[in-house]
This record gives C-alpha cells, structure tokens and sequence, in this order.
C-alpha cells in the first residue's frame, strides 16, 4: 500500500536500514546522559538546521509530540495574554487546550487570509503571544509566509508561535517571522511517530517562565540543551532516524521546489477530472496536503476503490469527515508514487 494519509504517512524508504544500523551501532543501549547520546544529539540539530536552513541563534528541542507541545508553550509562557488565530480543528483545539486565564479566540473563513483588522479589534499590538496555524491538516489550508511577515511587521511587541506540523521539513519556513515553531515527525519528516521538534528564538526564550514546576517546561529542557541533554529518556532511536534521513535529503529549498511543483500538477489533474477542492483559493491552499470535497456517497466509493488498487487516501476530518478525503504530499513521497496516484485517477474517471 503507498500511503497519502497526512499523517502518520509514508515513511522513508530506507528506515528499515536505518533502524537496523542504529542496533549494530549500539546507540539504542546508550545512557542518555552518555558522550555517545550527546554527540548523538549535537549531530541531529546541526544536521536540522543546516537541511532546514534555521538560523545560528535558534536553539532546536525535542518533544514527544506537537500535541505535548500545546502544554510547553502553556505552562512556559503563563500569565501571558495569548491570542489564538485559526480557522480548523487543529489550531482550535490548541487554543482550547491554553488554560492561561487571558486568552482571545480569533475564527477566520478558509476562503479568507486573516484579517488584519480584525487582529486590530483585539488588540493584537498589545498582546502577549500570537498562535497560528502553518497548514491546517484538517481543512488543508496554509498561511502563506508573505502573510506571515506582515503579522510580525504589524506586531513586533507579540511572541509568535507557529503550529508547523504539516509544513516543516516539506516548506522553507521563514524562521525570523516567527519565535517558537513545532511539528511532529510523522508528516513532512517521513518518520514514524514519537518524536516532534521545537524550534526557538531568543525572544521567545528571554520571555519563559523560569519558576515553572512541570517536569517538560521549556526553560528546563533549554538548561538541559545546552549540556547537550534532555530533560527525560528521549526517543533515541527517533533521534538517530531524523539524523540519518535528513543528511539524505537534498537542501530545503529544493524539496519544496519539488513539492510544490508535484502539487500543481496534481491540482492540474484533479480539476481536469471535475473534483473540488475544499480551499477555493490557490493562494491559501496547502502545497502538502491537499483536500478534495464531493458526495459523501462518492467519497467513500473512491477510497475503496483506492484501497483495492494499494492506495491509501486519507479520510476527511472534523467539519469535513464524510465529504472529503485529502492527498499528502510529504518528501517521503516519490515521482512513481505520484504516478500511480494519477493513473488511479485517470482509471476510474476513464480519461
């Protein structure tokens, strides 16, 4: 089966060597306060920043998950007013997840960028942090970067964290416009899942909350980086298989050059062949996950026929669970992949 769910989705091709060369290598039986790990771990975020060109005075984290990072930035940045700008499921549930006591909610249309005007109303400039979505994997939608640097340009007093779960290691991010970004591994990365990375400015660590209890806060797991530790037993193995495939991949730029090119022409496809898609607006459409909307009677008819033809597509979420599926277009993902998937589509509307 080749698998376009967006997330957990197709891993590497080479993992199995990978996780065979990480037992003979005997990493997976190291202390994690041992030389071996933390050279383990100086290795892998040299290796994240320079594949995902990541400023020098960043500092790269690893978490269990984006989910577990809705708790770092919660309980590390507490007494803050926070403002929660989304428009799906994932960044909603992210801002219902904040248990500080000041917290805005700002809903936007997926046919709309976000308004500026808007963020006025709530006294954006005077907020304390800024939470937004990349790319929402529930809706498929994205914020492009030029939309981004004007949110930081507008409100340069705010914290910007950025939910990049969907579009870190497939999108050049543009790190400056934000000061905390995170994502799981188990999308763009092509790694099982387990293991997310958290990516931080110097702004954003200036502001955390030192007296914080919690076994993972950040200012913590910060102390610790710079021992080249963690704070807990991490996924070593995680950390070994992100090390490996990313010192395989070519430079960001060109693997979203890629993706970016194979999404056209999959869009090119789909709307030869009559299909919606759930986002109207080419400009706010995801280039890594793509949504495709039509009769629930349909939709279903579809994945199974995939299914019977070794593909995966991934199920609708949310709002859109019975009248959607989405395509994942991850680095994972190759050309031959792409051309079954097309073919599949060609077949069973007898182009």
């Amino acid at each position: 089966m080749i698998s376009f769910y967006p997330g957990p989705s197709k891993i590497e091709n080479n993992i199995d060597k990978y996780m065979q060369d990480a037992f003979e290598e005997g990493i997976l039986s190291c202390n994690h306060r041992s030389d071996e790990f933390m050279q383990l771990m100086q290795s892998t975020i040299a290796t994240v920043k320079d594949k995902l060109e990541i400023p020098k005075n960043y500092e790269v984290f690893f978490t269990s998950s984006a989910t577990e990072c809705w708790e770092i930035t919660d309980q590390s940045f507490r007494e803050k007013k926070f403002i929660h700008i989304y428009n799906g499921a994932f960044g909603e549930k992210w801002a219902n997840y904040n248990t500080n006591k000041k917290v805005e909610k700002y809903k936007y249309p997926i046919h709309r960028s976000i308004s500026l005007h808007h963020l006025d109303a709530l006294e954006a400039k005077s907020a304390d942090v800024l939470c937004l979505t990349s790319c929402e994997t529930s809706n498929t939608t994205f914020i492009h970067s030029k939309t981004l640097q004007k949110i930081r340009k507008r409100y340069p007093k705010p914290l910007i964290f950025i939910d990049a779960t969907s579009s870190m290691s497939g999108i050049n991010m543009d790190w400056l416009s934000a000061d905390l970004w995170y994502a799981s591994v188990q999308k763009c990365f092509g790694l099982p899942s387990g293991l997310a990375i958290m990516v931080c400015s110097p702004k954003a660590l200036s502001n955390l909350n030192q007296e914080d209890k919690h076994y993972n806060n950040l200012y913590s797991i910060y102390k610790n980086q710079q021992k080249h530790q963690t704070t807990h037993t991490p996924n070593i193995l995680g950390i070994y298989l992100l090390n490996k495939v990313l010192q395989q991949r070519p430079n960001i730029r060109k693997v979203e050059n890629e993706l970016k090119n194979r999404m056209e022409r999959l869009i090119k496809l789909m709307q030869k062949l009559g299909y919606d898609f759930i986002v109207p607006t080419t400009r706010l459409r995801s280039p890594t996950v793509l949504g495709i909307k039509s009769s629930e009677e349909k939709v279903h008819l579809i994945k199974q026929k995939a299914k019977k033809n070794g593909i995966t597509l991934g199920n609708g979420y949310g709002t859109w669970k019975h009248n959607t599926f989405r395509i994942a277009n991850f680095p994972a993902h190759t050309e031959k992949d792409f051309k079954n998937l097309h073919d599949f589509f060609r077949k069973i509307e007898k182009m």
